[in-house]
């Protein structure tokens, strides 16, 4: 019987690796299978369904041996979407699409604006892309890949830049789109809540590239546990329980722990800041970019030591706040502190002595051939003696789980490790600010957690940490104070417990908190669809 979609004894090895990223891979999908694949960072997930999608080694060279089944018409949502654009605005992207298709020219507008409504991309058809935000480039993308009406549909992270409650809206969406077509769909994602509870298989992966395990989701959560903590894979916060017996049952044991956690939650005290130094304060800050205002009237106090969390949905201005408080976005209106000195009378040099920043986009900061001189550029910009370079390099090199990659093109790397690079650039100083926007986003368990440690360490030595992120419980558990962006303004400003307390802004600010949180509301009668 001919294979529908898989490989046999597939190995690859990338041309500037001497490792090889996939070992003796064996596998065979259905037609109208959901399949999941799992592994940790770098182990070779989105080389895998490259593979299987044909675009290894058409378009990205790569020493294959094995055999691969592929179909001749895939779609391929990948983890950055700005790498699959090639128009301007957002019709001539979904147009291109169906052009593909030989789609008729006088048919195509209501065909763009059914595909827009479909995927949430509530935006003018005529709005370039490179103003959308990372949330709504993803919107756009699948609905580019819904155009092509493929036999497969591959999704590497299709999530990972959304709010959570974007995340949920995709997911429900193509849940609905494989139950109505029976579309093959392969995923990889860290994220499992909305989406492994309606795959059919799921397929581990070790962080040699190797399959440990094949089967049904329950039966790989309870048989490999083991496996996937010691691999740093995120595993689902509920299932395969049941959310609605979790709320109805008081006696259930993850409701008797999550009301635990709620109440250690009442119990906790503020952290005493009043009386540390100011590092950043604003009055009538306006922010956005070209002439788009995105935010008005921001007055925020921002001090020693503080772990701040920035957040709010996709758009709502997050990463420009971010980029705003460097320098690296200009205020419209307003003024800006650093150190309580205007932002605008420190030089550059003074300013980034001081202040880290941690892109969205990781190769946006890239500027060397090698993984070891990105981490040692700034020490040798510094001139630094060579052997405190080295050691401090090796030691961020092995924080991080890049030893193995130290000669590696930071460019040839996987966008979780990209992520771990990036900030391993910046821990390098021990500057009094720093700035990350979503440093855990396409990580796994062990190599977030790592992150976030060292992270902590740096905070507890006197660092102020902003960041911008979606991860709820990362909020709740190291927040100081959140800023929550809501239609133009801050909408909150306090500690993460008064917020994710507050039943009518969470429902109004379309947040999903913590598990602890949704449990207490649920209990209310608040319910989170």
């Amino acid at each position: 019987m001919e294979t529908f979609l898989g490989c046999k004894k597939l190995f690859i090895r990338f041309y500037n690796r001497s490792e090889q990223s996939l070992q003796n891979m064996t596998l065979s999908i259905n037609k109208g299978e959901k399949v999941l694949i799992l592994g940790p960072s770098g182990s070779g997930k989105s080389t895998l369904i490259s593979a299987l999608a044909g675009i290894i080694p058409e378009h990205i060279e790569a020493e294959v041996s094995g055999e691969v089944f592929s179909r001749k018409n895939v779609g391929v949502m990948f983890q950055d979407p700005d790498s699959q654009f090639c128009m301007l605005h957002v019709d001539e992207e979904i147009a291109f699409s169906l052009e593909n298709r030989s789609i008729p020219r006088n048919e195509m507008d209501k065909m763009i604006a059914d595909l827009m409504v479909h995927v949430g991309l509530n935006v003018d058809k005529r709005t370039p892309i490179e103003t959308l935000s990372g949330g709504m480039k993803q919107r756009l993308a699948l609905a580019c890949l819904l155009a092509l009406e493929p036999e497969v549909l591959f999704f590497d992270e299709p999530t990972a830049q959304l709010d959570p409650k974007g995340r949920q809206e995709i997911f429900d969406l193509l849940h609905q789109l494989s139950k109505k077509t029976n579309q093959t769909m392969v995923f990889v994602e860290h994220v499992l809540d909305g989406c492994i509870e309606w795959m059919d298989r799921v397929i581990l992966l070790n962080d040699r590239g190797a399959v440990i395990a094949d089967g049904k989701p329950i039966e790989i959560l309870q048989n490999f546990q083991k496996e996937m903590e010691e691999a740093g894979i995120w595993r689902p916060r509920v299932f395969p329980e049941k959310w609605v017996e979790v709320v109805e049952n008081t006696s259930h044991p993850l409701s008797i722990k999550l009301s635990n956690i709620l109440e250690s939650k009442s119990l906790e005290k503020l952290k005493e800041v009043d009386k540390q130094e100011l590092v950043i304060h604003t009055e009538k800050v306006d922010i956005g970019y070209g002439k788009k205002t995105i935010v008005s009237d921001i007055n925020v106090k921002i001090r020693k030591g503080e772990w701040v969390s920035i957040i709010g949905q996709n758009g709502s201005g997050k990463s420009t706040f971010l980029k705003s408080m460097i320098g690296l976005e200009p205020i419209k209106k307003g003024q800006l502190y650093f150190q309580n000195k205007e932002l605008n009378k420190w030089s550059d040099r003074e300013l980034y002595e001081k202040a880290g920043f941690v892109f969205q986009n990781p190769e946006l900061q890239f500027i060397t051939d090698t993984v070891y001189d990105e981490i040692a550029f700034g020490g040798r910009q510094r001139n630094w003696p060579k052997d405190l370079i080295e050691t401090k390099t090796l030691q961020l090199l092995k924080e991080f789980g890049l030893e193995r990659y130290r000669d590696a093109h930071p460019f040839t790397l996987s966008l979780g490790q990209k992520r771990r690079l990036s900030v391993a650039t910046m821990l390098l100083f021990d500057q009094i600010l720093l700035l990350l926007d979503e440093p855990t986003f396409g990580q796994d368990e062990k190599t977030a957690n790592e992150l976030i440690r060292c992270l902590k360490e740096r905070q507890e030595l006197g660092t102020t940490i902003m960041m911008v992120t979606h991860d709820m419980d990362l909020v709740d558990h190291y927040s100081d104070q959140v800023i929550l962006f809501n239609e133009g303004k801050v909408m909150y400003q306090g500690p993460p417990n008064g917020l994710f307390s507050n039943e009518k802004m969470v429902q109004e600010c379309r947040l999903i908190p913590p598990l602890h949180y949704q449990l207490m509301h649920e209990r209310r009668g608040l319910v989170f669809v």
